[in-house]
């Protein structure tokens, strides 16, 4: 198995599969479907690497930063930053300013190559960087370069930014040989889909599939994909922006996507009330790291469609557990080990993974590295879980979460989280500690506030004293996410 970004390009992109399409997004002006072939795509990396390597001095460790919103060029400027010997960084384009700065700060870009749009701070980007902006094709006029073989499988690559719940983001530092460790776990993954097609539609024999890329490629869920579909020479169909999902997606026919929780809640609303035609053939919803409904998963089985689970985080690169379940008992399951790296639930029951995914730590943050990677080589992931009978992981909580009383006992918030949603007046919520009381915010329309109240009333009858909610916060407004859609916790 190609095993390097050079062999990635110079062997699978064109040598395999140069026909096939690469790339698809539907061009705003026009409102037209526009393709890349993966011949075209392979040939705008070597004139983006050559770029690079023209115009950036002593280009090797140099910092290159995208700053943009789903695009081909995304890809592009990708591989051919790392080809020519620099380190890419991604960022997420609508952070405030004071976000934004303090991680351009971090970074020390050479270059930052942006959309161009005005995400909310363009004056204060202008200002502090005007000299280092370069729009996402500034390649385009340069002639097609050659390539070597130079990066250092365990040197430095790629940052991504963690997009944590508290705090300032960190900087994950990624290695080339972190995506191609993962890469095992992503082929075999695509293994299991094509036999579920196979199965589903045996009359089509065509083993190329199509994925839905609507999150960020800010994020490693996303950004994994440049990497992991040109290995089977499938396409990524582009979506820039979330109020076009159902525009892209009726004019791009796509197999797979990657969903945060509200858009797999969106799917599955759209299955139940009969307007599947909507997602134009859409059979395979991917969620990563969050836990859904059973039912709501189920529901999409029956109708149809065949889920896939994945637990990782950035720091190991994606890496982590895989769901295969389409059923109960276990398809609420985070998975099992994937058999690429190792893992385990240490004396806590926190989950703990070692091997190639791990990331090399977070960068100019030695504590902060040394909190989470222990002497061992072990990487501890902060997430609480239970192993069943047939080694099946379940999430239980954050273990920076959990709440600790002063009678010693531990109190999961996810765990409370579950069962309050389980009120169908409960839009979200979030259970943290309030005054050494157990306490929940609760998003939910005012009128339903006394529905609300009754529920905890008899869900609190059948917990112990210690896990029992006995200070309640109600809240019309929708609360606060990051860029993952992940509730932030206050």
């Amino acid at each position: 198995m190609v095993n390097n970004v050079y062999d990635l390009v110079t062997r699978t992109m064109e040598q395999e599969f140069p026909g096939r399409v690469a790339f698809r997004w539907v061009e705003d002006a026009t409102g037209t479907v526009k393709e890349k072939t993966y011949a075209e795509y392979a040939q705008d990396i070597r004139r983006a690497a050559a770029w690079f390597a023209r115009n950036i001095p002593e280009v090797e460790g140099k910092r290159v930063v995208l700053l943009s919103r789903n695009c081909y060029e995304y890809g592009v400027n990708t591989f051919g930053a790392v080809l020519a010997g620099a380190v890419l960084v991604t960022m997420n384009q609508k952070k405030t300013w004071d976000e934004l700065s303090w991680e351009l700060e971090l970074a020390e870009p050479a270059l930052i190559l942006n959309d161009g749009v005005d995400y909310g701070c363009r004056d204060q980007l202008e200002a502090a960087y005007g000299e280092r902006l370069r729009p996402m094709d500034v390649w385009k006029d340069t002639a097609p370069g050659g390539l070597e073989k130079k990066i250092d499988s365990n040197a430095l690559m790629v940052m991504l930014f963690t997009s944590g719940t508290t705090g300032r983001s960190k900087a994950v530092m990624l290695a080339e040989r972190n995506f191609f460790t993962v890469m095992q776990m992503h082929v075999a993954m695509g293994d299991h889909l094509l036999d579920f097609k196979h199965r589903q539609l045996p009359k089509d024999k065509n083993d190329v599939l199509s994925n839905f890329a609507i999150l960020p490629l800010f994020h490693l869920g996303t950004f994994i994909c440049l990497f992991s579909w040109p290995f089977k020479g499938w396409a990524l169909n582009l979506c820039s922006d979330l109020r076009n999902f159902y525009r892209d997606l009726g004019l791009m026919h796509s197999d797979s996507i990657a969903v945060a929780p509200v858009l797999m809640e969106s799917i599955y609303k759209d299955v139940k009330r009969g307007r599947a035609d909507k997602l134009n053939g859409l059979w395979n919803p991917c969620g990563s790291s969050a836990m859904f409904d059973s039912e709501m998963l189920l529901g999409l089985v029956e109708n149809g469609m065949y889920i896939t689970q994945c637990y990782g985080m950035t720091e190991t690169c994606g890496d982590g557990l895989v769901n295969y379940a389409q059923a109960e008992p276990h398809i609420r399951a985070l998975g099992k080990p994937d058999g690429h790296c190792e893992y385990k639930l240490d004396e806590t029951g926190e989950i703990c993974i070692r091997g190639g995914c791990v990331m090399l730590g977070y960068y100019k943050d030695p504590e902060a590295t040394a909190e989470i990677i222990d002497k061992d080589g072990w990487l501890h992931t902060g997430d609480l879980a239970r192993e069943d009978e047939d080694g099946y992981y379940y999430m239980v909580g954050r273990k920076k979460n959990l709440i600790i009383l002063g009678t010693g006992e531990n109190v999961s918030p996810e765990e409370l989280e579950r069962k309050l949603n389980a009120c169908p007046e409960v839009q979200e919520c979030v259970v943290k500690e309030m005054g050494k009381k157990i306490g929940a915010l609760i998003c939910c329309a005012e009128e339903k506030q006394a529905e609300v109240r009754a529920f905890i009333t008899g869900l609190n009858r059948t917990l112990p004293l210690y896990q029992r909610i006995t200070a309640v916060e109600f809240s019309t407004e929708p609360m606060p996410r990051n860029a993952m859609g992940k509730l932030l916790r206050r």
